[in-house]
């Protein structure tokens, strides 16, 4: 059976045929690596709901990373080339790497 891992998504404006909506969304170069190193990719929107449910269902995570984490979640101030912060994601992969570590859960940045 191949390891489940999950990879944390964005959330961006996307369109498609005549929509245009936001989106959790991810590179397919993502899901692509994780297929070819032998895993099943599953795709984590940004939700602080359910963490530990969620790792219960994996065996590893991918942090897939983009835009800034907010300084102000480890103690600094914003530097002046800091770009725009997705508040709801940096709560997600928080809550996931903290709930990972405390697990026998595989991380990689």
């Amino acid at each position: 059976m191949r390891p489940v891992i999950g990879i944390t998504t964005y959330v961006q404006e996307a369109s498609w045929s005549y929509w245009k909506q936001p989106a959790a969304l991810i590179p397919l170069d993502y899901v692509d690596a994780v297929e070819r190193a032998g895993g099943r990719p599953v795709l984590i929107p940004p939700s602080e709901a359910g963490v530990e449910e969620t790792l219960d269902a994996l065996d590893a995570i991918v942090f897939s990373g983009g835009a800034d984490v907010d300084p102000t979640i480890y103690g600094a101030d914003a530097h002046p080339e800091t770009d725009v912060t997705q508040e709801q994601r940096d709560a997600c992969e928080v809550g996931l790497l903290k709930a990972a570590l405390g697990r026998d859960v595989t991380t990689r940045a």
